[in-house]
């Protein structure tokens, strides 16, 4: 038996190698930022989703052949602009409020007067609330490209602007005038990463207030539609999604994070009290393979279409296989590589897996309905919440993870979901 994946593995590695010959060759379009690597690719992109299941398939037969207990991260993705496609990486910077690049922007509307919780903080002042594939599926199909400091790169110095704001993104966008299939990439812009403050005084960039669920912390505004010359980028994303409110994009900021309490260790447990940017709720979303599998089963015997869900659909962080399915649900504290995380609470179900992450279409009802009527099994979530993935907070000693980690079980316990 061990042969035979042996040969298996030495098969898959030449084919992989072939694959990614080939991937390299491909000629890119588009800008290229000066004095930058772009870190990452789309999970869309068909010839990265091709080498990653040829290398993914080699180091499960590894897994397999040195060990059969454990799980195995699969999966590492990053949403550096909240709602919009995810960026699948090799491995990543794990930061007090996440990963790093994760949901570090965030698309806003104004709708009216500024709320926090029940109050508004001034009957005079007009309020940015984010959005998310809740209300506007469309949000999927935005792509977004991360472009980090080369220092391969001719023009790299310390004191280019590119280098000075740890890179950039490049967003890649549907053109609202053409009909659908008549654009692969779109039109595109670029906005620093971490904008330097000379940066935000020659940009324009404005400190406001954007409200997040019941939090509304001071954010960095990169552009809206109610300057009077906003970009052309923003009029037509706004077009796009079909938003009928003034649009804005916003980037946290620094120092402005937002504390979590609730299912969170608390300060004297941790060492800090735990943060996050734009995320809504926890700093990162694990989510087991053979939880999703599952879900398939029982999701092909009624809906034909989802004889396949993409686990995509979940906007987890972490993706790993390994354990049975849902082992994930009694988890409390685990090791990944060597990165400790604290497990907080189970991750309570929207709406929003109802939207094909390829496509950016929602379903009626799937595969929400399915999973409510088998998954309602928090007490403190409430009566018809689904759960599926956990939440989690990294501990104090920070460091990196990466695909094919191993994961450890340091302990298990019981989960009573908080609400806001």
């Amino acid at each position: 038996m061990a042969h035979l994946i042996f040969i298996g593995l030495v098969y898959t590695s030449m084919v992989a190698l072939y694959a990614l010959a080939r991937y390299l060759k491909i000629p890119r379009s588009g800008p290229t930022p000066r004095a930058c690597k772009q870190l990452g690719r789309s999970p869309d992109d068909r010839w990265h989703r091709w080498i990653i299941f040829l290398s993914t398939l080699s180091r499960r037969l590894v897994h397999r052949l040195v060990s059969r207990q454990g799980g195995l991260v699969e999966g590492l993705y990053v949403h550096p602009i909240k709602s919009c496609k995810a960026v699948q990486v090799q491995q990543a910077q794990v930061l007090r409020e996440g990963l790093k690049y994760d949901r570090q922007f965030s698309f806003a509307e104004l709708q009216g007067p500024l709320h926090t919780g029940d109050k508004p903080v001034s009957s005079e002042a007009s309020g940015w609330k984010f959005i998310t594939q809740r209300k506007y599926e469309r949000l999927a199909n935005i792509r977004i490209e991360i472009w980090v400091p080369d220092p391969d790169s001719p023009h790299y110095s310390s004191e280019e602007a590119n280098v000075r704001s740890d890179g950039v993104l490049l967003v890649r966008y549907p053109d609202p005038r053409q009909s659908a299939g008549k654009h692969e990439r779109g039109k595109v812009f670029e906005i620093p990463y971490n904008p330097t403050v000379s940066q935000i005084k020659q940009r324009g960039y404005s400190m406001e207030k954007m409200e997040i669920w019941k939090d509304c912390p001071d954010a960095l505004l990169i552009a809206s539609t109610l300057q009077p010359d906003p970009p052309t980028w923003l009029t037509d994303i706004q077009a796009y999604i079909k938003s009928s409110f003034p649009l804005a994009l916003f980037r946290v900021a620094a120092s402005h994070e937002r504390q979590v309490f609730r299912n969170a260790p608390r300060k004297d447990e941790l060492g800090y009290q735990s943060v996050v940017g734009f995320a809504d709720a926890y700093p990162l979303h694990l989510l087991g393979l053979a939880s999703v599998a599952d879900l398939d089963c029982r999701l092909s015997t009624v809906v034909p279409e989802f004889s396949t869900t993409s686990a995509l659909r979940f906007r987890a962080n972490i993706y790993f296989s390994g354990p049975n399915s849902y082992a994930e649900d009694s988890w409390k504290c685990i090791k990944i590589g060597k990165q400790v995380f604290h497990v907080a609470c189970r991750t309570t179900r929207c709406e929003l897996p109802n939207v094909d992450q390829y496509t950016g279409q929602r379903h009626r009802s799937e595969p929400s309905k399915t999973m409510k009527s088998y998954r309602n099994i928090d007490e403190g979530a409430g009566p018809g919440s689904a759960c599926l993935g956990m939440q989690m907070v990294p501990a104090a000693e920070l460091g990196v993870i990466k695909v094919g980690d191993p994961i450890e079980v340091l302990k298990t316990g019981t989960h009573y979901y908080l609400k806001q």
